[in-house]
């Protein structure tokens, strides 16, 4: 039998989140034995390594509703594709394959100041499709438990067509020893010698202004640390720059850029004494994850799904409380039992994340649809 992956997120280099996820799995079900089939469709060929036991069938490119619900299905029925896995929420809607779809999150519907910008024309539009490709999937994976209910709660799909596998800490993240390598990331980066860090974009999501707040009322207390800030400098980053400067922490507050896979983020993450993680929304909230997985103590919002994933293993604060999160850190900065404690339970937590246990699950669950035995 086999087994579909619209797979365009991987067709240019593993460059997303999604697609680190979805390659990890390719390579996992390759080595696997299911005694079934996978077979991927892109746009192009790949410029990343696909295993050669995995069929590859290029449906060039087209405008992309063509590609999804034209060209798409017809591939589906000429390679006799028995269950097809899609990574988004869209699905083909005209084809007697059985679809799979993942929803990571509904942030643009759920979260007040996105939903907005959306509009009406935007929120109809949402409204209509997103619920039309959830009828159309047989099952919908998503990745925790607070997705689960805002999908159950904004497209009405019934909970138990639903199922939560949660996403996968990659290998690499693991405390970094080397100094040779620590010493080249900081010099890279231009890092300072202690620092507080936040990994991720500067959307406004992201909630990064109530840390630079938080930093500031601190920072005559802690003169020897300073704040990174790694992330785009797109203009959500710039926004975040200005702001820093309005509140004079200019030279208090380094921003390094975005981090690729070859700047080491582990390197990054294992030299910051905390990480901070301050996030109105997430649909799962991976670096935090990552981080623990470093040995850096974590503090983190406990709003949306971000409880489910650090646990017990780091210091949950409201997003919207700056003095919370201003004594979170002081904690972390003055108790050395306390940051030991921390690490050693994070350590242990992300061990329960690795990317093999989320490939094997996401395996499973497919062949398990597949054989009929959901």
């Amino acid at each position: 039998m086999k087994i579909g992956i619209d797979s365009r997120e991987i067709q240019d280099g593993v460059v997303t989140g999604i697609g680190r996820s979805l390659a990890n799995f390719i390579r996992y079900f390759a080595r696997s034995d299911t005694g079934h089939e996978l077979v991927l469709f892109s746009e192009r060929g790949f410029q990343c390594d696909v295993p050669e036991t995995v069929t590859r069938v290029i449906i060039p490119s087209c405008p992309t509703i063509i590609w999804d619900q034209w060209k798409l299905p017809h591939a589906l029925h000429a390679e006799r594709i028995d269950l097809f896995y899609s990574p988004y929420y869209k699905v083909p809607l005209k084809t007697h394959v059985h679809v799979v779809s993942q929803v990571l999150d509904l942030m643009f519907l759920a979260f007040p100041p996105y939903r907005k910008a959306l509009g009406l024309f935007g929120l109809r539009y949402y409204a209509f499709f997103g619920k039309a490709y959830a009828r159309k999937s047989i099952s919908i994976i998503t990745d925790s438990q607070h997705a689960k209910h805002d999908i159950v709660r904004l497209w009405n799909v019934e909970a138990r067509k639903i199922t939560v596998i949660p996403l996968g800490v990659a290998g690499r993240y693991v405390p970094v020893k080397d100094e040779m390598l620590l010493s080249e990331t900081r010099n890279n980066l231009r890092l300072p010698d202690k620092f507080i860090l936040y990994l991720g974009n500067f959307k406004p999501h992201k909630n990064v202004e109530t840390l630079v707040k938080a930093f500031k009322k601190i920072s005559l207390q802690f003169p020897g640390h300073m704040l990174v800030l790694a992330g785009p400098m797109d203009a959500h980053g710039k926004r975040v720059r200005e702001f820093a400067v309005k509140e004079n922490l200019a030279d208090r507050v380094v921003f390094t850029g975005t981090i690729h896979e070859n700047d080491r983020p582990e390197s990054l993450l294992s030299m910051a004494d905390i990480f901070i993680f301050p996030s109105f929304y997430e649909g799962f909230g991976l670096p935090p994850l990552e981080a623990m997985a470093c040995g850096v103590p974590v503090v983190a919002s406990n709003a949306t799904s971000i409880p489910e994933v650090v646990g017990d293993a780091g210091i949950l604060f409201n997003p919207n409380d700056v003095d919370e999160l201003t004594n979170s850190m002081v904690r972390l900065l003055t108790d050395t039992h306390l940051k030991s404690h921390l690490i050693a339970r994070g350590l242990e937590r992300a061990r329960c994340f690795g990317e093999e246990q989320t490939a094997g699950a996401l395996c499973s669950y497919l062949v398990h649809l597949m054989e009929g035995q959901p």
